[in-house]
C-alpha cells in the first residue's frame, strides 16, 4: 500500500459498509463474498459467450474483444463505488484494484493499463483520479505496465444519457497523448462502472486508430 494511503487509513479509518467493523471499507470477513460473479457474457447484449469476448454481432460496434466485469452495479458494489467516487473513501482504491485483477484471466506481460480518463472537475472535486488510482493496484498486483496515455478533450457529463446520445456527446471526447507506445500494443480499458459501453468504446476507437493490436476492458461493475 503507498505511504499515503497507509497513513490515510490510521488518520481517517474506515469502517466495513457491510458489518461496521473497524476494519476498513471491506472487513476480510464480508470481502470474499461481497461481489457475486457475472456469467461469461457479451458486455454489449448479454449473449453468453466464452470468456466474456464481444459476441460476434456485437464486435461490428465495437474495438473491444473482451470486457472482464467483476459484479452488478447493486447492493454492496454500487455502495463502494459510491463512497469512492463520492465521499472521498480513496481506501476504496486497492480493494477495487485487487478484485479486478483476481478476476481477471491470463493477460499478457506487455498488455498496457489504460484507464479511462476522468473529467478534471471530477479530480480536483475528489482531489485524486479514481480511474487512474484504481488501475495502478491493478497493474502492481498483475505486474503489467500502467500506462495513461489516453486524455479527455472535452468535460460532458454522461449520466442519464443513453447510448447514443453518450456516443455523440464522446465523439470528439478523447485523444491518445502517445501514439508511438500504443502501436502493436496490447491494450486493456480499466474502469469502474459500465453503463451504456459508449465510453470504453470511445476511447478504443482511438486507441484503434493509433494501431492497437488488441484492445480489451476490465470493468469492475456493470449497471442495468
Amino acid at each position: 500500500m503507498p505511504l499515503l494511503d497507509g497513513l490515510l487509513s490510521i488518520i481517517a479509518p474506515h469502517n466495513c459498509i457491510v458489518c461496521g467493523a473497524e476494519d476498513g471499507l471491506l472487513c476480510a470477513w464480508c470481502l470474499p463474498e461481497a461481489f457475486p460473479g457475472l456469467p461469461s457474457r457479451c458486455y454489449r447484449c448479454y449473449r453468453t459467450t466464452s470468456d466474456s469476448a464481444t459476441c460476434e454481432h456485437c464486435r461490428r460496434r465495437t474495438a473491444v474483444k473482451h470486457a472482464w466485469i467483476v459484479t452488478d452495479y447493486r447492493g454492496t458494489a454500487k455502495q463502494l463505488v459510491h463512497d469512492y467516487k463520492f465521499g472521498r473513501a480513496r481506501a476504496a482504491a486497492p480493494i477495487l484494484g485487487s478484485v479486478l485483477a483476481d478476476a481477471l484471466p491470463y493477460i499478457s506481460a506487455h498488455t498496457l493499463i489504460v484507464p479511462v480518463p476522468t473529467a478534471s472537475i471530477h479530480i480536483r472535486q475528489r482531489g485524486y483520479d479514481h480511474a487512474l488510482l484504481m488501475a495502478r493496484y491493478l497493474a502492481i498486483r498483475r505486474n503489467l505496465r500502467l500506462s495513461p496515455i489516453v486524455s479527455r478533450l472535452t468535460q460532458s457529463r454522461q449520466v442519464g444519457s443513453g447510448r447514443q446520445q453518450r456516443h455523440d456527446q464522446l465523439r470528439d471526447a478523447f485523444i491518445v497523448t502517445k501514439p508511438s507506445l500504443v502501436n502493436g500494443a496490447e491494450i486493456l480499458i480499466v474502469d469502474d462502472v459500465l453503463t451504456t459501453g459508449a465510453t470504453i468504446e470511445a476511447v478504443a476507437r482511438i486507441l484503434k486508430q493509433a494501431g492497437a493490436k488488441s484492445i480489451d476492458a476490465a470493468i469492475f461493475a456493470q449497471k442495468h
